[in-house]
């Protein structure tokens, strides 16, 4: 904000001494997606800055811009929905990383028809040589840009899920003529192969496939990329997907397929994305979960890795959550109560969480709005050989990061 003031046209001038802006933007993936991105550049020798923190509103972007620049370096920001269309004629990037559209903070954005507009808009700002590069499987935000010539990633699967999501978190209906879509092959949430039943819309063919070969819940995800195999110490179909789109992002600017997936395998998960804090020499796992559709993903492998043992679900409804939280309704938690796991509400929300899990019918610990008072609890009801997992909001996580002081590591340092 200091900078705005004092010098007004900062971003702009900013941006003109790097030798190129790469922007990531979508509901769900893009720290992921960026911080994968800065990973394998910087593993090419391109030096890049970027909002690592996540702060990817106008302030955050001006604050990573702060750093003095080198001239061979590249700027990748993650870039909020609404903010990218007031800030992409300051940064013209070359290449635009669009991941997914989710109902996310309704309050802000209100239907997922309000972000594909917003995106549609931005794209709109593009200088003219620039590349968008946009998920092929998202039934949603591809046919909105399909005119203007994308190239696609996406995610295929070796082998069908074992299970089919009991609630669908978008509405699947053609965008041209409101059809039911009829899915081939679907990776999660309305993610996957469609096709129209009433008209002749279908999903394209990307141009950057990865196929996931294993899953091993929390801890990893495996994937076959241009013949490469790629092992992320991080796992769900979600990373997967980020993953191909930071892959495709590098390929476009310049960094070979084969010397980013290298890179990759050694990537570690940011800020609550499988991170473990350690209790009384026990690991604790740390999930954000923002919206439906990151928390459908995030149970679905909570749920099926052996190592877990209970859940605290965490939500609090600050501005950076959306205030309106009625969207915890829409999540499957009833998929945790049949893998048996215990849950224990807490956030700020905690008498809302409270409601929504008794819902459930499974067994549910007494709230806790504390995060340490949380977690203790689940932990007494969690088996010793097993650890809890932390599904916590934003604002959430950063009260449970603060309450350990900074104790975060990787979940890839944890034992296996």
């Amino acid at each position: 904000m200091i900078a705005e003031a004092v010098s007004p046209g900062f971003i702009r001038r900013r941006a003109r001494l790097y030798a190129g802006v790469a922007l990531v933007s979508g509901t769900n993936g893009k720290t992921t997606t960026s911080s994968m991105l800065r990973a394998i550049l910087d593993g090419a020798g391109t030096s890049t800055v970027g909002n690592e923190s996540g702060a990817n509103l106008r302030q955050g972007i001006a604050t990573s811009l702060l750093r003095v620049p080198v001239a061979t370096a590249l700027a990748v920001l993650e870039v909020d929905e609404a903010t990218l269309t007031n800030v992409m004629p300051e940064l013209e990037p070359r290449v635009l990383v669009l991941t997914n559209v989710f109902r996310d903070q309704m309050d802000r954005f209100g239907e997922v028809e309000r972000v594909i507009e917003l995106l549609e808009r931005s794209c709109d700002l593009l200088p003219e040589d620039a590349t968008i590069l946009a998920n092929v499987d998202d039934p949603l935000l591809w046919p909105a840009l399909e005119h203007r010539d994308p190239v696609g990633f996406g995610i295929r699967l070796l082998q069908a899920p074992a299970s089919v999501p009991s609630m669908r978190v978008e509405t699947e209906v053609c965008s041209r003529c409101g059809e039911p879509l009829v899915y081939t092959s679907r990776t999660f949430a309305h993610l996957g192969v469609a096709g129209c039943s009433g008209c002749s819309w279908r999903s394209a063919e990307p141009t950057y496939v990865g196929t996931i070969t294993e899953r091993g819940g929390l801890r990893l995800v495996t994937l076959e990329v241009a013949g490469e195999r790629l092992t992320l110490p991080t796992g769900g179909v979600h990373n997967a997907y980020n993953a191909i789109a930071a892959i495709a992002a590098a390929d476009q600017l310049g960094v070979s397929m084969s010397q980013a997936v290298q890179t990759l395998r050694s990537f570690q998960p940011r800020f609550g994305r499988a991170e473990q804090v350690q209790v009384g020499g026990r690991s604790v796992w740390l999930a954000l979960m923002k919206n439906p559709g990151a928390a459908h993903v995030l149970i679905d492998e909570i749920a099926d890795d052996p190592r877990v043992g209970s859940v605290v679900v965490s939500v609090n409804d600050a501005a950076a959550d959306g205030h309106d939280i009625s969207w915890i309704w829409d999540v499957d938690f009833e998929r945790l109560v049949r893998a048996g796991l215990p849950l224990v509400p807490s956030g700020k929300r905690v008498g809302d969480v409270a409601v929504r899990l008794k819902y459930t019918g499974g067994s549910v610990e007494p709230q806790h709005p504390d995060p340490l008072d949380a977690i203790t609890a689940a932990l007494a009801v969690c088996p010793s050989d097993r650890s809890p997992v932390v599904l916590a909001t934003y604002t959430a996580m950063l009260s449970v990061r603060k309450a350990f002081g900074g104790q975060v590591a990787s979940l890839a340092d944890a034992p296996v």
